[in-house]
């Protein structure tokens, strides 16, 4: 159960945005905080799925495992990110993803059932969930397509200009919030290959890397890999 703090601050996220007080009180009456050890895992592909869930804190991984036994990481996500909550609306309830703590961390386990339930009765929040599921699926296309069409290059550089519009218009250094392993297998690349592409584009002088800061010395240069 979510303390009232917590449950009040549910509302930014657009999942809860238009729930009633009451609605949003029986969210966080059923809803559980799981405290996750670097390496834990949440839940296994293919198991049962009875939860989705809000990072609070720390980071976690979402992978499959391909035909050849060799991990896939489909996405990293950081406080404040919801994920599975897809899978409530289709007609296999099991995660097609593992979900695996990258470091401590700390999620919150939201019942599906009792959101399913207030969903049927809330248009407004249809509406919403259906708008962002689209926006994913268009997302995801769009990244099938740099994964099959285009080189490791771009899909760095289109990586580091994704995270800088997320920081903004006057930002031009970013802090990478990932292992580079677990990046480069986000980016379908080898590690050694993103050694290697971010050493060239130090070389081109394009950025400057210090530990996990990155700076785009000449981010108009690099939108031309776009």
């Amino acid at each position: 159960m979510l303390h009232a703090l917590t449950t009040a601050s549910l509302r930014r996220h657009y999942l809860f945005s238009k729930l009633s007080e009451d609605e949003l009180n029986r969210i966080g009456g059923h809803a559980q905080i799981l405290d996750l050890q670097a390496g834990e895992q949440l839940f296994m592909q293919d198991t049962e799925a009875h939860h989705f869930y809000q990072v609070h804190a720390g980071q976690i991984k979402l992978s499959r495992l391909n035909p050849d036994g060799n991990e896939k990481v489909i996405e990293i996500l950081n406080p404040g990110e919801t994920f599975a909550e897809a899978v409530m609306f289709m007609q296999i309830n099991r995660y097609p993803v593992t979900a695996t703590a990258v470091q401590p961390s700390t999620v919150y386990a939201f019942k599906s059932q009792v959101f399913l339930d207030i969903v049927r009765n809330n248009n407004d929040l249809c509406l919403r969930l259906l708008g962002d599921m689209a926006m994913r699926l268009r997302s995801r296309m769009h990244e099938i397509e740099q994964l099959t069409m285009k080189n490791a290059t771009y899909r760095v550089v289109r990586y580091f200009m994704q995270e800088l519009e997320k920081a903004g218009d006057e930002v031009d250094e970013l802090e990478l919030n990932i292992q580079k392993q677990l990046l480069a297998s986000r980016l379908s690349i080898k590690p050694e290959t993103l050694s290697r592409i971010l050493g060239t584009l130090r070389d081109q002088g394009l950025i400057r890397s210090q530990g996990k800061k990155i700076t785009l010395l000449d981010p108009e240069a690099l939108r031309a890999y776009e």
